[in-house]
């Protein structure tokens, strides 16, 4: 986190933020920790809640009222927010207890502010729920509460968009409108608004430099049935080469005007609007001259999602340049790990150097979790100058890391042994194992939902009473987002079926807290499969192919738990990954690497 006013105590920012409330006349704030784009990672100048309280993770809710305060998290989350913030100031609390502490905190007649850009229109129908049942009024804020209290708030940087080069997107802009073309006429629509930053990136092949860690510059866009679209944006930040790319095909207004510029010229025309990913504020601009409003989803995820031959290519390429900068780092810490003080700092920057200068290397596509010990068991843990841990002898690291390549992203975990793990670790290890192969080897049959496969990757730790507070998988941007819907694979995931082309992670785990943290995490992408069934017909069936190249640490396997189908796709797996990555590497990296790939 950076400059988010750490001299500024926080016991004096919240009478600050009580103040502006009652200035308002009102009882309560609501603060997300979305910016206006719903960017799971934001800039500096984004980071509200932080600021506010301490905690950083990229998913939580706070709520301050003039007589207490709380932040409510999902269960990734729950010891990082205990560590961060000031419990004498705020709750931390499950986001399951959120509706029930307001129900019993905010009483009828009360006014709640809001920031309306950082509520989309499904948030907003929520919490106009919960106000109707407790009868308080919902009351938008014409500027951020947080702003006009946060004196030293960092500045907005201005670099300049750029170009995503064919060689790396596959599709032109031209091609990618046709789809959204195509969805407008089926919905007798005139245009489509889109509030979803990855979205716009995504279509006019734009990328840049708004945000760390996704490479994007923030936009909203109305995209017409004729295939223009209107975009607003810092205009600062686009270069007359961007710009002239698009002829008259796109239109760049500075976001400043997008309010007065939807209220004067989109009229009396059907509109689709998705509710989940588009601000209300924005909704409420063009909710006016006699304008229809249909509730979509955005149809530039879907297509997003389903990845095309060239980005497919890149993705493998960038698989095997990270893979190679993987196995550098892990010949490293096997041997600098065993000496000890190296720390979990000390570990995310030498794989980070390890990355950087890989070809075609941007930048990391999220910050690295480095968690030694007991700080694996915090599963978005991020070392800081206060928690990091040296990496002792006999003892678990978690690592779990990423990068953006100009052609393709990666995610991947490794758990790795630091000495002699326990037997409780390695049967803990073998049964995260056990799930990832179960997962990696599935055939199942189209139209089959994340979901129904997740059972599958649990089983084994299921059997002994354990199980892992998180997804199982999540979908991949190409050059974007590193977690991209609108696919996944979770005990409650969407309802939207698996395609050739999507790619996701397959990533169980198990946490132990206080004491150690398990994950294996590798990239998959889905594949149509011929399948020749017990009646001598041959099915269309799909499948995923595994991605990420790196050895899995067979220090922590229980041989005996696994059965022969399992040895067998670690041993296929690890020869794979010998086999593509040993051309590339120094004769003592190469050796290490197959002393790590070694036969079960």
């Amino acid at each position: 986190m950076t400059n988010i006013g750490e001299f500024v105590s926080t016991s004096k920012k919240l009478t600050q933020v009580r103040s502006s409330i009652r200035n308002a006349n009102a009882f309560a704030y609501l603060l997300p920790t979305n910016d206006p784009f719903k960017n799971e990672y934001r800039a500096a100048v984004d980071e509200r809640l932080a600021w506010l309280t301490g905690f950083d993770g990229s998913s939580g809710f706070g709520i301050v009222t003039l007589e207490k305060a709380a932040v409510f998290v999902d269960g990734r989350y729950t010891l990082q927010l205990q560590n961060q913030i000031d419990t004498t100031l705020f709750e931390p609390l499950p986001i399951e207890q959120r509706d029930a502490w307001v129900l019993s905190s905010i009483k009828a007649g009360d006014v709640v502010l809001f920031d309306p850009l950082l509520f989309s229109v499904s948030d907003y129908k929520n919490w106009q729920l919960r106000a109707n049942q407790g009868g308080f009024t919902l009351m938008p804020t014409p500027v951020n509460l947080i702003d006009t209290v946060w004196a030293d708030k960092p500045w907005v940087h201005n670099d300049s968009a750029f170009l995503h080069a064919i060689d790396y997107a596959g599709k032109t802009f031209l091609e990618k409108r046709e789809g959204l073309i195509h969805f407008l006429q089926q919905h007798k629509a005139d245009c489509l608004l889109i509030g979803n930053t990855e979205s716009l990136n995504w279509l006019l092949n734009i990328r840049g430099y708004d945000l760390p860690y996704t490479p994007v510059s923030n936009m909203y866009g109305v995209f017409h049935k004729n295939g223009t679209i209107e975009v607003f944006c810092r205009l600062s930040n686009m270069s007359p080469e961007v710009r002239a790319a698009f002829g008259n095909e796109v239109y760049f207004h500075d976001i400043s005007v997008c309010e007065a510029y939807l209220k004067a010229h989109i009229r009396g025309e059907v509109i689709l609007v998705d509710p989940s990913r588009t601000p209300v504020a924005l909704m409420s601009y063009v909710d006016c001259n006699d304008n229809v409003l249909s509730l979509v989803s955005d149809p530039c995820g879907l297509l997003r999602a389903i990845k095309n031959p060239t980005e497919l290519r890149g993705f493998r390429q960038a698989h095997l340049r990270d893979g190679v900068a993987l196995v550098q780092f892990l010949a490293w810490i096997a041997e600098e790990g065993k000496k000890g003080g190296v720390t979990e700092i000390d570990v995310a920057d030498y794989l980070e150097r390890c990355r950087s200068v890989q070809h075609l290397f941007h930048s990391l596509s999220f910050p690295t979790i480095a968690g030694a010990g007991a700080n694996g068991a915090i599963v978005h843990y991020r070392a800081t100058k206060e928690t990091n841990m040296q990496v002792q002898p006999n003892q678990l690291l978690l690592i779990d890391s990423g990068a953006q390549y100009l052609d393709g992203t990666t995610d991947v975990t490794r758990t790795i042994a630091i000495g002699t793990p326990t037997a409780e670790q390695r049967d803990r290890f073998t049964r995260v194992l056990k799930g990832h192969i179960a997962l990696a080897q599935a055939v199942f049959p189209y139209h089959t939902c994340g979901e129904q496969l997740d059972v599958l990757a649990r089983q084994f730790l299921w059997q002994v009473g354990c199980d892992y507070n998180h997804g199982t998988g999540h979908g991949v941007g190409s050059f974007l987002n590193v977690h991209e819907g609108p696919q996944r694979i979770a005990k409650a995931g969407t309802r939207v079926p698996l395609q050739p082309g999507m790619i996701l992670s397959n990533e169980p785990g198990y946490y132990k807290a206080g004491e150690y943290g398990i994950r294996i995490e590798n990239l998959v992408v889905v594949v149509e499969t011929m399948v020749e069934s017990g009646e001598g017909q041959t099915l269309r069936m799909l499948a995923f192919e595994t991605l990420t190249l790196a050895p899995i640490d067979v220090k922590l396997i229980c041989v005996e738990l696994l059965t022969y189908d399992e040895k067998d796709w670690l041993n296929r797996y690890h020869r794979y990954v010998y086999m593509h990555l040993a051309p590339h590497l120094d004769e003592q990296t190469r050796t290490w690497l197959q002393k790590a790939t070694i036969v079960l």
